[in-house]
């Protein structure tokens, strides 16, 4: 699974030398208010990739946001931004990005799919433990990261 997601455009906020079973993957919507707290309280705390789903209303406008993030020459600031309301990132959605957006979605809506007794949001947390399984976290409320962190360590 952790394999299959690596493969996704993301944006990989991940310290150099952080080993590879170490890397959460996070699946969020640039506009969502939980995704940012998440990213808040994460970033520069835990390694995560964040791949961008538009899955909130207003595909166009989640579209133009995700393709700046992801046409950026620093992802992580352009997301860091972007959470931070500095300002609303929009560029074109290129024929690549819209293809790459629709891989991240279709991924995202297959792994619901597959999972019937979760219910689909944002942020979507794949947390690999140190004995190779994966939690699977939605939603984010504070503590959460806590939460993260332990199941990343296995205390």
């Amino acid at each position: 699974m952790m394999e299959t997601l690596g493969k996704l455009d993301a944006v990989a906020d991940v310290p150099a030398g952080t080993p590879e079973g170490r890397v959460a993957t996070i699946f969020f919507d640039p506009r969502c208010p939980y995704c940012h707290a998440a990213f808040t309280a994460l970033h520069g705390r835990v390694a995560a990739r964040w791949v961008p789903v538009v899955v909130l209303g207003e595909p166009e406008a989640g579209s133009r946001m995700a393709a700046a993030i992801l046409s950026a020459p620093d992802r992580v600031a352009a997301l860091e931004s972007a959470f931070a309301a500095k300002l609303t990132p929009t560029a074109p959605v290129s024929p690549e990005l819209a293809a790459k957006l629709a891989e991240n979605r279709a991924a995202f809506a297959s792994i619901f799919a597959a999972a019937p007794q979760l219910r689909p949001g944002v942020p979507t947390m794949f947390v690999p433990r140190p004995d190779g399984r994966l939690a699977i976290m939605v939603g984010y409320e504070p503590g959460d990261d806590a939460k993260l962190r332990a199941v990343l360590t296995g205390s």
